[in-house]
């Protein structure tokens, strides 16, 4: 796939009016156990200070900024900044994840989560990410597992006609993911190290928990729904 602007994918500006839709009902319709497994993965390996770019409502800069770190947010959508302003007190921007308004090596740690496979040019963000953060800053980020993330938007497309789970989770028209080769050609290319691509999450499942926990460590991690990203700036 490849990772430029393609026809089926709405635009950023798109995006942004999808979210600013959604973003007074996101939380109530966020995956409550997904968004738990993305804090317990940003918050072990942040450091110092924190940038979340495409933060929606906050709450992963909520949980950094409650364990000490001082973190700014970004989000496309005025309508998430609201909610962030709002909610958490943390000092939030309006702005595009492709152009960030802030001085080069300004943070120790960048965020994006669930935010990468909306972009136009996911290789413009993965420049200013590179380009904000200081000298071994972390990039921190979690996407979708292509070949899994359809299969579960086939499953959940097919409750939904049955009058299972609608409402309870933001349906948006994107479609295409990121492969973890695709994330490693453009992590390198932005000039970051690559530590760990990691498929996690065998069944978006909350009381599986303990089942996940056992299966990521064993061959069935492949079928893992999403993708944690650890690299660093060289």
């Amino acid at each position: 796939m490849e990772m430029s602007r393609a026809d089926i994918k709405p635009s950023n500006e798109e995006i942004k009016t999808l979210f600013d839709a959604v973003a007074p009902r996101y939380d109530a319709i966020t995956h409550s156990y997904a968004l738990r497994r993305r804090v317990e993965f940003f918050v072990h390996h942040a450091q110092g200070d924190c940038l979340e770019v495409g933060a929606g409502t906050g709450e992963i800069a909520k949980a950094l900024k409650q364990r000490g770190h001082h973190v700014m947010a970004t989000d496309i959508s005025p309508q998430m900044v609201s909610q962030i302003r709002n909610k958490l007190g943390i000092e939030a921007f309006v702005c595009d994840a492709e152009s960030l308004p802030f001085s080069d090596a300004s943070f120790n740690t960048v965020i994006g989560a669930e935010m990468i496979y909306y972009l136009d040019y996911p290789d413009r963000f993965l420049s200013e990410a590179y380009r904000v953060l200081r000298p071994n800053g972390r990039l921190l980020l979690s996407s979708a597992n292509a070949s899994i993330a359809r299969f579960y938007d086939r499953l959940r497309a097919l409750l939904r006609a049955m009058g299972i789970g609608r409402g309870t989770y933001f349906d948006d028209p994107v479609r295409q993911f990121p492969t973890p080769k695709e994330l490693t050609r453009l992590l390198q290319d932005a000039g970051f190290e690559i530590h760990t691509i990691q498929k996690t999450v065998v069944l978006p499942v909350g009381a599986l928990d303990w089942l996940n926990r056992i299966s990521e460590k064993t061959l069935l991690k492949h079928f893992g729904v999403f993708l944690f990203v650890t690299a660093e700036k060289i």
